[in-house]
């Protein structure tokens, strides 16, 4: 009787393992998913672009800023600062430098956008 069941219980680990697997893909994104997650990050961004800078912890140092017609962005503290051109991810990384060394012990600064006015 034991034998009998063996061949039983093989199908059922297999079916179990086929259906582990399928559903182990159907989680996976879709090809366009990640495209228009990363799509604004690199976007450079362009006079009369509004950006939105996020310091944490730092509210008066945050907010929404327009890019100016020279491509620059005047912004609490760091002062104007050139940000045509750059992405969103790269103008972070120069605000997180520049409050760094002069103002904030260990800023996370974010930048989203670009976004029409």
């Amino acid at each position: 009787m034991r034998d009998g069941m063996a061949p039983i219980s093989y199908r059922c680990g297999l079916a179990l393992a086929i259906a582990f697997a399928i559903s182990g893909c159907s989680s996976a994104s879709r090809p366009g998913e990640q495209d228009q997650t990363l799509a604004p990050t690199s976007t450079a961004l362009q006079s009369g672009d509004w950006i939105k800078v996020t310091v944490a912890g730092e509210a008066s140092l945050s907010g929404d800023f327009q890019i100016d017609p020279t491509g620059t962005v005047m912004l609490p503290l760091a002062g104007p600062t050139k940000a045509a051109g750059m992405t969103p991810t790269a103008l972070a990384e120069a605000l997180t430098k520049r409050y760094r060394s002069e103002f904030v012990r260990n800023p996370q600064v974010t930048v989203s956008g670009p976004r029409g006015g």
